[in-house]
């Protein structure tokens, strides 16, 4: 049964008021050619009436507001193949002086499914529909066609990942086009669980690190409605293998079901004591110098309704990516000093409950030029990274690191 928040908005008359973040589910963001933010999600019942992809303005990646539908309803080739009444987890991504925007086109619980490409001038649009470019049929194809994101390789050339549940992730080469190389191609994969678990991933999206010479590959795992998390692994190529800090393969549908990839982000308390559940479906924006993780979530107290994070994105000395505690909020100018009493909030494998952050024995070691550190945590050393950012109280000094198993751990002044 699909779920009511994935309804798109009804057409009800009456006083439209603006949503900001809230119903924004599978984000994306992009730069537009003005120098403003884009950010296109998912359709939901938060909005305004109609279905085409939800489009949020932004000025400054922190004040958002609504900015209407892409389309009007769903393109006709993907809604004759899928039978979609709406459109999901849509990226942008910009070549030359072309936005493209890949969506999909499914319903809850099928694998007849459709990704588009669609076209503009800007990211604002106009959009022009350009057919549909990977489709999957239920009862034939293994693998689901949905949750497009596109990669640029260390060459240049483009790559689509895509899949979910059912067949796991796939990537396939795209032409200069903005089309699969080869028609038909569903690609080959690169992550893949257990079928007693209905093979929960999805999500995915990868960038490529010249400092590190790794592809770095950002997953969601488990049940969107309350155990969604993000995972990262990384590879040499592109086509894998994924591993993470322990070296397990992305490639593992062994019985009883595995976990891989670096716990990155999960279901948590923060510091002023909200609750969220289930942050997930991520993708990145490269924003110039700055690089962030945008992610939906559920409100602790409501769970049917979803909004979005951008969180900052750095790596570690060690050649892993963490993002930062707080979410954005704006810059913060000059320096910040270091608390004298630390909360820590440790993400655990198979732990689906929200953690919320306790008291921790936290020395900083020097802080580099990149703001990488080496920090110890009750006495377990671990490779972090300082961030600073804007808060609702203010400017936060905060740390993300990692523990020898690959789950993050954060690092904030105590309440």
């Amino acid at each position: 049964m699909e779920p009511a928040y994935l309804d798109v908005a009804p057409g009800e008359q009456g006083v439209f008021v603006d949503p900001g973040l809230d119903g924004a589910h599978d984000p994306t963001v992009v730069r537009d050619v003005d120098g403003g933010y884009v950010m296109v999600s998912t359709d939901t019942a938060i909005g305004a009436p109609g279905a085409g992809v939800q489009v949020r303005l932004s000025d400054d990646l922190v004040t958002w507001r609504w900015g209407g539908h892409a389309f009007d309803g769903v393109p006709e080739p993907a809604r004759a193949w899928s039978g979609a009444q709406g459109l999901w987890a849509p990226e942008v991504v910009r070549r030359g002086d072309e936005f493209r925007m890949y969506h999909s086109a499914s319903t809850f619980g099928s694998r007849t499914s459709a990704i588009s490409l669609a076209t503009a001038p800007t990211a604002r649009g106009p959009w022009r529909d350009r057919g549909v470019v990977v489709r999957t049929e239920h009862d034939a194809s293994s693998v689901n066609a949905i949750d497009a994101a596109v990669t640029i390789d260390s060459e240049g050339r483009d790559w689509l990942f895509f899949g979910s549940f059912f067949g796991g992730l796939r990537v396939l080469p795209l032409g200069v086009d903005g089309r699969p190389v080869r028609d038909g191609d569903l690609g080959q994969s690169v992550a893949r669980r257990a079928a007693s678990i209905n093979g929960a991933i999805e999500g995915s999206h990868a960038l490529w690190s010249v400092e590190h010479g790794h592809y770095y590959l950002f997953t969601s795992f488990d049940s969107l409605f309350d155990t969604y998390h993000v995972r990262v692994a990384r590879s040499r190529a592109i086509t894998g293998d994924y591993q993470d800090a322990q070296v397990r393969s992305m490639i593992d549908d062994r019985e009883p079901p595995t976990r891989a990839g670096n716990l990155l982000l999960g279901s948590h308390v923060d510091v002023e004591g909200r609750t969220w559940v289930a942050p997930g479906h991520s993708s990145h924006l490269i924003d110039g110098d700055n690089v962030y993780l945008v992610h939906h979530v559920r409100y602790g107290q409501d769970r049917e309704r979803p909004t979005t994070q951008i969180r900052q994105l750095a790596w570690t000395a060690t050649g892993w990516p963490v993002v930062s505690p707080v979410p954005f909020g704006g810059t913060v100018d000059g320096a910040l000093e270091a608390p004298d009493a630390w909360v820590a909030t440790r993400f655990v494998d198979d732990v689906t409950d929200p953690v919320a952050p306790r008291p921790a024995e936290v020395a900083l070691g020097p802080v580099g030029a990149d703001d990488r550190v080496t920090v110890s945590v009750d006495g377990e050393e671990m490779a972090g990274v300082v961030f600073r950012d804007l808060s609702e109280a203010g400017p936060r000094f905060s740390v993300s690191a990692l523990d020898r198993a690959g789950q993050a751990v954060w690092l904030q002044g105590a309440p």
